[in-house]
């Protein structure tokens, strides 16, 4: 019989992360996943394999306790949107040294990322991705001394519960007429979550995938305007889009950081700016249209489309608590 092995799942509470837990506990994994709000999170308990603390993973002394004991680790953390100036090298740069300092005084020897594609620590079009790819190069920089790193960089994930897919459904369930979409010529390749997290999951105890960095994409390539019009058209919504400018998706980006929710902002705004699509490697199978199918199952109902809106979480907040 196997020795169970363990393993810290940070943002394991999140849309890939809660995916990723049931993932790997069903291959014997004993998966630790620190919240802050752990009763939000309570469907991960069914799983025996699965232990759900109350945990703040910011704080290092509190990080290098949740390590004692792991084999293994896996980082997801990361924020679309800043509440405050510097949250973007506090949650993915300083988080990211916090990690690797921590794995190595608890003996931690396998440490996986994910990271975003187009995240560059030099030319990245955004601070974003500028934080990210500095996270990233840290990581493989500094985690080789006596760390096993891989790290993925994926297109926009899509799944049941995503902050994508869904968020736009349940904008445009509630428009008639135009909309106004700002970048509508970005180009992504979305990725469902399922392909994602089996490559992350299969990569494991993959010595081949030591040292390497992966781009993770669909298989097909839309613009933003396509996707939307492929929503509108499933839904049949009454709805039209009106294609933003750059001058336009500028103002519109200036105007709704400064809202609540901050739907979208400025560093949004020039993340779009870089093509979200893989110029390499294996595509994985799951094809959007075939999802996007299944949307009228979902927002269908009053009931099921409410519980979307109690469950939405804002951007800021870091991906383990989202």
């Amino acid at each position: 019989m196997n020795r169970q092995r363990n393993l810290l799942l940070l943002g394991g509470s999140g849309f890939i992360g809660t995916q990723l837990a049931f993932t790997l506990a069903n291959r014997g994994w004993r998966v630790t996943v620190p919240s802050r709000r752990p009763h939000r999170h309570r469907a991960l308990l069914v799983h025996p394999n699965i232990r759900l603390l109350e945990a703040n993973i910011v704080d290092p002394a509190g990080l290098k306790a949740l390590c004692v004991g792991q084999q293994a680790a896996i980082n997801l953390v990361g924020i679309l949107h800043e509440r405050r100036k510097g949250d973007f090298r506090r949650y993915h740069v300083d988080f990211i040294k916090s990690v690797v300092e921590s794995c190595g005084e608890a003996g931690i020897r396998r440490l996986l990322h994910v990271s975003a594609l187009g995240a560059d620590q030099a030319t990245g079009s955004s601070l974003y991705l500028r934080s990210k790819g500095e996270a990233e190069n840290l990581l493989h920089t500094f985690g080789q001394r006596g760390l096993d790193v891989t790290s993925f960089q994926p297109s926009v994930v899509f799944g049941k519960d995503d902050d994508f897919i869904n968020r736009f459904a349940g904008i445009l369930r509630w428009y008639a007429g135009y909309f106004p979409l700002a970048c509508p010529d970005s180009k992504l390749a979305p990725v469902y979550v399922g392909d994602l997290v089996a490559k992350i999951a299969a990569s494991i105890d993959d010595r081949d995938s030591y040292s390497k960095r992966y781009t993770v994409c669909g298989p097909e390539v839309f613009t933003l305007q396509q996707i939307l019009e492929l929503i509108i058209t499933t839904l049949k919504l009454p709805v039209r889009i009106m294609p933003l400018g750059k001058g336009m998706s500028r103002l519109q980006a200036l105007v709704l950081q400064n809202l609540p929710g901050k739907l979208f902002t400025m560093d949004n705004y020039r993340s779009l700016q870089t093509d979200n699509i893989c110029m390499d490697g294996d595509l994985c199978e799951t094809s959007l249209r075939q999802y996007v199918n299944g949307l009228p199952a979902m927002f269908g109902n009053k009931r099921n489309y409410d519980r979307f809106r109690k469950d939405y979480a804002q951007g800021g907040i870091p991906e383990e608590d989202s």
